[in-house]
């Protein structure tokens, strides 16, 4: 006869019953795996595609009326006709706006109410050598004073009329240099006498900012290669509700930023206290890794006593709460019967106090008896956090693993959002054609055409987002869902191995058994979840759009099936969690596992409902603890600190980076946890503590089952036998039986 084949973790008695982590598993849901490698084949098209097509250094440096990418070299769109289009603006990285309010978006738009409108696609921009250091207001007058300005700054260098306006031999243009020349001096020009024959009217659009020549210039900073003006140089202007334009919008700035300081000053600020505080921000996020990693240590004792503590105040807390309510209504009630004169008012407060204090008695008394009865619940939610806590020190390797699954997310969503500035930026370059529309109907441009480029969008553009955005979804739920169980892996190693000492590599053979086994399984678990987060997208999509001329059934029913999306979404997390986790250990296929853990966690409802509500704040705790030492540790080093005018905004950097961390670390001991307790109801399931069905689980996760008792005597008696056969010299079968069940002579974990 051959040799009859073991699997890992079991003798060959216990190789009958399928249990624990299995070495000869096989590959589940390979039809899903294949289906993705498919979907990211179709992103790879869409990329190429994107990439021969679209251009993002117009996003980076923005792009002129004309279509010129600013900074770089352009080459002429193929059908497009506009004169200015396809030039060299490597000498000119700036982009200027005649009218600025183009860069606001439409919900700022919106909160202000301007009455002006803002032409996006027929407002000149220009890219510029440099941004305006000067201001030109838009002063009503007859004469060409503006024109003077904008001649002056282009004989220095500062241009910033229509490109080859000043170089044109038109008889126009060459009258109006002849006439601005004839200014002898600024006082002159300043006085608006009118040059011959020409006006700033004649050269300045009155709809639509379209030039030649802008109607003023703003002393502007430049801002992501934009130049962009202050709130202090546009409180100059005046007239057309400009200024009050202008009012309105820093108001509603500083109502967000809580001061009286304008937005640009503010972001200047925080800025050099960023700068000045580097040194600061570096210990405060090391000291968020080191306050993780000491938590993460200790948390099987402090849980233990945090939870004990949570349920003696909340016991407190149920008494002391109806007793004061009570004692309040009487207080209340005695005053009323006191008074000789009583007011409704009065009798309805009295009732009402009467009516919380019953609502309240009751739901306390629903608390306390459940805090009575589950008592044992919670012991073994503190029993579970020891053992993670256990297994978590026996493989300390497993906690630096989030670091590279945040790596795998970043580089995904570098590789996307890289991919996306292509796709927005693959429209079509075509001309248009408008006419400019002058306030003097002299102009010698009046009816002019001019051709300007705009770039369209392709008819297939939305599905092409769609089908990118369902990338981005699908991608990081993969990488995400390969952490899990890779990690779930890793924990059951631990659970099924009787001898822990001779668990060897666990978080590599974790990660071997999903990239070689169970990648279907991923793929069919997160492609679940990035569908719903696609349809709250897309619905999230049209209640923006349609939150205007929505009535207010409409709105509530469209809140309401985000709510209900947005549970269903936790709900499927939680499934997938624990069918990874299944899946981890039985090698199952995803919906196998699923109706499996399922049923587990039906028949063990009350301890799910104990783990995940008390548990889970007992991690938020955690994570909590770590950003307020680490809060106050940057308080205490800034506070004083004379260079730094905004102490909490480097805080509040070091703060998110430390919820960062601390989430990143105690996500591993929320796996281990769900993971410990899948196993541990599994193995209760199928084994009964007699011999030859003794438990896996630890002596202090066997005193929460059953026939505990019995369990532990059964251990003991077996642990006696093999003592005896020591004893009588049988090394042979000693060994044997150590290597079955060590765990018997290993101390309480």
């Amino acid at each position: 006869m051959g040799k009859q084949k073991v699997k890992p973790f079991q003798s060959a008695e216990e190789d009958k019953k399928d249990v624990g982590p299995l070495k000869d598993r096989g590959c589940t849901d390979i039809i899903c795996i294949l289906i993705f490698i498919v979907f990211l084949g179709g992103m790879g098209v869409i990329a190429y595609f994107a990439f021969t097509i679209g251009d993002p250094w117009r996003i980076l440096n923005g792009y002129d009326s004309f279509g010129n990418t600013c900074g770089v070299k352009n080459v002429k769109p193929d059908g497009v006709t506009a004169k200015h289009s396809g030039l060299d603006m490597t000498e000119k990285p700036y982009l200027m706006y005649f009218d600025p309010r183009v860069m606001l978006p439409d919900s700022v738009t919106a909160v202000i109410g301007s009455d002006k409108t803002a032409f996006l696609e027929t407002t000149m921009m220009l890219c510029v050598k440099k941004c305006p250091v000067g201001t030109v207001l838009p002063i009503e007058t007859n004469g060409a004073y503006k024109m003077w300005e904008y001649y002056n700054l282009q004989k220095n260098g500062e241009d910033y009329c229509e490109y080859g306006f000043w170089d044109s031999t038109d008889k126009e243009i060459t009258d109006l240099k002849t006439a601005l020349e004839g200014y002898a001096n600024s006082a002159l020009a300043e006085a608006h006498t009118n040059a011959p024959g020409e006006t700033d009217n004649d050269f300045i659009t009155s709809n639509g900012a379209s030039g030649p020549c802008p109607e003023f210039i703003i002393e502007s900073t430049a801002i992501m290669n934009r130049c962009v003006p202050g709130f202090e140089k546009l409180k100059a202007l005046a007239g057309d509700g400009t200024e009050e334009f202008v009012q309105t919008l820093e108001e509603k700035m500083n109502a967000l930023l809580g001061t009286d300081l304008s937005a640009s000053e503010i972001m200047q600020y925080a800025m050099a206290d960023v700068m000045n505080s580097y040194r600061e921000i570096a210990v405060m996020c090391a000291s968020s890794l080191i306050i993780s990693f000491i938590i993460i240590l200790l948390l099987g004792w402090i849980a233990q006593i945090m939870i004990y503590a949570i349920a003696i105040l909340a016991a407190v807390a149920c008494i002391a709460g109806p007793a004061y309510f009570w004692y309040v209504w009487y207080q209340a009630k005695e005053a009323l019967d006191a008074a000789e004169i009583t007011l409704q008012t009065q009798v309805d407060n009295v009732e009402t106090l009467m009516i919380y204090a019953i609502i309240i008695t009751v739901v306390c008394v629903v608390v306390l008896l459940l805090i009575i009865f589950l008592r044992s619940r919670i012991g073994l939610m503190v029993t579970l956090f020891k053992e993670a806590g256990f297994m978590v020190m026996r493989m300390i390797t497993i906690l630096f693993t989030p670091i590279i699954l945040a790596l795998f997310i970043l580089a995904w969503a570098a590789l996307w959002s890289f991919v996306s500035g292509y796709i927005y930026t693959a429209g079509t370059a075509q001309d248009l054609n408008f006419t400019r529309e002058y306030s003097s109907a002299d102009s010698p441009f009046a009816n002019e055409n001019i051709t300007m480029v705009i770039y369209k969008d392709h008819d297939y553009i939305m599905w092409v987002w769609l089908y990118h955005l369902f990338g981005l979804y699908w991608g990081t739920e993969f990488f995400l869902a390969c952490h899990e169980m890779a990690i779930a892996g890793a924990f059951c190693q631990f659970y099924w191995t009787r001898d822990k000492r001779k668990v060897s590599f666990p978080v590599l053979r974790g990660i071997w058994w999903v990239f070689r086994y169970h990648l279907g399984t991923v793929a069919f678990g997160s492609c679940i979840i990035a569908i719903i987060q696609l349809i709250r997208t897309i619905l999230a999509y049209i209640q923006n759009k349609t939150k205007d001329s929505q009535s207010e059934i409409v709105k509530y029913l469209l809140m309401c099936l985000q709510c209900c999306l947005w549970c269903f979404e936790k709900v499927m997390k939680f499934i997938n969690r624990n069918a990874y986790i299944y899946t981890a250990f039985k090698g199952s296929n995803f919906c196998s596992s699923c109706k499996k853990v399922f049923g587990l966690l039906l028949s063990n409802l009350v301890r799910v409902g104990v783990i995940n509500c008390v548990g889970s704040f007992i991690l938020f705790i955690g994570k909590f603890l770590v950003v307020i030492v680490t809060g106050m540790l940057g308080y205490f080093m800034m506070n004083n600190d004379d260079d730094i005018y905004y102490w909490a905004i480097p805080v509040l950097i070091a703060a998110i980076f430390a919820f960062a961390v601390a989430h990143t670390f105690f996500s591993v001991y929320e796996i281990g946890i769900d993971t410990i307790f899948i196993c541990f109801a599994e193995d209760e399931t199928i084994n009964d503590g007699t011999p030859g069905r003794e438990y896996y689980m630890s002596k202090n996760l066997m005193q929460w089952v059953d026939n505990s008792s019995e369990a532990l005597k059964n251990m003991r008696r077996k642990k006696g036998q093999q003592k005896a056969q020591a004893k009588a010299g049988k090394s042979g079968e000693v060994g044997q039986t150590e290597q079955m069940y060590p765990s018997l002579a290993m101390e309480d974990m």
